[in-house]
C-alpha cells in the first residue's frame, strides 16, 4: 500500500514537471505572436503595413489562445479540477442534519459515507422530501443510509474530463464524487467545469444535464 503511495506521488510529480516545461513553452510562443502583434500594428501606425496585416496576427492569436485551452482542456484530470475535502453527511447521520448540511453549503445533493470515508452513496434534497416527508416519515428518525440510492455514480481521480463530463451529462448530474484508493477525495460540481471548461463545452453540458426527459 505504501509503495502504491509513493508510485502515485511519483507519477503526479513527473506529470507536474512535464505540465511547467509545457507551460513555459506556451508562454514563450504566446510572447512571440504578441511581439508580433505589436510590431505589424506599429508598422500599420507608420504606413507600412495594412489593416489587413493586422487583423491577421490578431485572428492567430486568437487562435492560438482557443486552441491552448482546448490542450489544456484535455490535459487536465478529475483531480486537478475538483474541489477537495468534500463535505459529506454519515450513513447514521438523520436527514435533518442532511438538509441543513445542504442548506448550509448551497447544494442540493451530499456524498454519504461511512466511518471508513468511503463513498457509500449519494442523497439529495428531492429524496428527503419526496421519498421522506411526503410519505409521512419523520427526517429526525431516518437516516441517510435508508435514502442512499442504490447505484453509485463516480469517477476515478485520473479519468480525463471529457470521461468528467461524459458521466455528468448522461446520468444528468450537477455534482459528482471524485474518488482515489477507494476513498472519496472531491467532488466536482458545475462551478468547478465553469472554471476549466471553454464555453461552448459548458454549453453543451448544461444543455444536456438540464434537458427534459
Amino acid at each position: 500500500m505504501a509503495f502504491d503511495r509513493v508510485k502515485a506521488s511519483a507519477k503526479r510529480g513527473l506529470e507536474t514537471g512535464r505540465a511547467r516545461v509545457e507551460q513555459t513553452r506556451a508562454q514563450r510562443q504566446r510572447a512571440g505572436l504578441l511581439q508580433e502583434l505589436g510590431e505589424v500594428c506599429y508598422a500599420e501606425h507608420t504606413g507600412k503595413a495594412t489593416r489587413e496585416a493586422v487583423a491577421g496576427k490578431l485572428g492567430a492569436l486568437d487562435d492560438y489562445e482557443r486552441t491552448l485551452r482546448e490542450r489544456q482542456s484535455a490535459r487536465q484530470h478529475a483531480r486537478d479540477i475538483m474541489h477537495p475535502e468534500a463535505e459529506c453527511v454519515g450513513e447514521g447521520e438523520s436527514l435533518v442534519t442532511a438538509a441543513r448540511r445542504m442548506r448550509d453549503l448551497g447544494v442540493g445533493s451530499l456524498p454519504i459515507c461511512g466511518p471508513d470515508d468511503r463513498l457509500h452513496g449519494m442523497i439529495t434534497d428531492r429524496d428527503i422530501t419526496v421519498k421522506c416527508v411526503a410519505e409521512g416519515q419523520d427526517p429526525n428518525e431516518v437516516h441517510a443510509r435508508d435514502l442512499a440510492q442504490e447505484r453509485l455514480i463516480w469517477v476515478d481521480a485520473g479519468a480525463d474530463v471529457d470521461e468528467v463530463l461524459r458521466k455528468m451529462e448522461h446520468h444528468q448530474i450537477k455534482r459528482l464524487p471524485v474518488i482515489e484508493n477507494r476513498r472519496l477525495v472531491g467532488i466536482i460540481s458545475e462551478a468547478d467545469l465553469a472554471r476549466n471548461v471553454d464555453e461552448h463545452r459548458l454549453a453543451e453540458f448544461a444543455e444536456k444535464v438540464y434537458a427534459r426527459s
